[in-house]
């Protein structure tokens, strides 16, 4: 019987990294010692694979998992559209120094130049953030190509994004092509697709040859999707349910967010679709299933197998989770249910964020 998983999470030490990982959460797979830029807490990535730590699974790592079980695992749905792919990848950042200025490709681009990745859209949460902390989101009005070129060759490579302030408890939609880059002094929680392609315009003091260097340049200018509008975080759209508000923070066709901010029990009936991911980000309580019982605190991710049927967690305190799952219809998943509630379309739309990359502005 499958049952709710928990990782040994695979760590990556960027330049950019800091301490907070470890001390935030006391997280026993995090050295105290160095810095840590990333802890992937959900990862099937090539090469980079998180590793089950509880229950009869221990020591296989996510991509043998989803190959042992398949639609068990990660959902009837899920694997008839990805097949062995585990489509999600969730992280926590600590960002001591800004990271370099850069595009991820979309799906397009990304098989079109034969990446060994598909393209890689992201949304980030931001769980805490020093004063003054800021992020640097999409395009900056009126940006051009041309301009955008004229910008990196004269050494002014942040000037082409729109900078804003950091938020904390705000999400960021970040879809293939977007312009982007995070600052320093912020810790982010990460959910994007399964992909490491990345495309730095200006790596900064990253090791990297003048080679690749020069390729990102060329590779970023081609993926880059420009076009105004308003890049800010999206405001949540919140629903009371006894005590609990269950806050829908973004959605997109590769997965949607949402913010769990629990005072008592939260039953769900579980659904052979698809998996589900839970980022626990404080507080602590019980999630308990038929077959037992796993301990949920802040910092320590859990996959919840599709077939592994009802869960219910019941906090001890208060416990506010970020939950991530992969659509099986945006308009089953998002549009019906906040319609029901009484929410605007508009208001709705919002949670795809703005421009041409918004998925859920033309099923309404």
């Amino acid at each position: 019987m499958l049952y709710p998983l928990k990782f040994r999470p695979h760590l990556r030490f960027y330049p950019y990294g800091g301490y907070r990982i470890a001390r935030m959460f006391a997280k026993e797979d995090i050295p105290t010692d160095r810095t840590v830029a990333e802890s992937w807490e959900i990862s099937a990535c090539p090469g980079s694979e998180g590793i089950i730590k509880n229950g009869p699974l221990a020591g296989l790592n996510l991509q043998e998992a989803v190959d042992k079980f398949q639609a068990d695992l990660v959902g009837e749905t899920v694997w008839q559209q990805y097949g062995n792919y585990f489509p999600l990848l969730i992280k926590f950042l600590d960002c001591a120094k800004d990271l370099p200025p850069q595009v991820h490709p979309d799906d397009e681009y990304a098989a079109k130049v034969n990446l060994p990745y598909r393209g890689k859209t992201e949304a980030w949460y931001v769980l805490a953030a020093e004063e003054g902390a800021s992020l640097w989101c999409g395009s900056k009005p009126g940006l051009t190509v041309e301009e955008f070129r004229t910008l990196i060759e004269r050494g002014d490579t942040f000037a082409p994004m729109k900078k804003v302030p950091s938020k904390v408890g705000a999400t960021y939609f970040i879809p293939g092509g977007h312009l982007h880059a995070i600052g320093a002094g912020n810790f982010i929680v990460e959910v994007q697709q399964n992909s490491d392609a990345i495309f730095a315009w200006d790596w900064l003091d990253w090791d990297f040859d003048e080679e690749r260097r020069k390729s990102d340049i060329e590779h970023s200018l081609q993926a880059a999707v420009i076009q105004d509008g308003d890049p800010e975080d999206i405001a949540p759209i919140t629903l009371e349910k006894g005590k609990n508000l269950h806050e829908y923070l973004c959605a997109c066709r590769y997965f949607t967010m949402e913010r769990l901010s629990l005072k008592e029990p939260w039953a769900e009936g579980g659904d052979p679709r698809r998996f589900t991911a839970l980022i626990p980000v404080a507080g602590q309580g019980q999630l308990k299933y038929d077959g037992g019982a796993e301990q949920v605190k802040a910092g320590e991710s859990l996959l919840l197998p599709a077939k592994m049927g009802a869960w219910t967690l019941e906090p001890e305190g208060d416990l506010v989770l970020i939950r991530a799952l992969v659509p099986v219809d945006l308009r089953e998943d998002i549009i019906q249910p906040l319609r029901a509630a009484g929410i605007n379309d508009e208001r709705i739309i919002s949670l795809g964020g703005y421009g041409i990359q918004n998925d859920l502005r033309g099923l309404i």
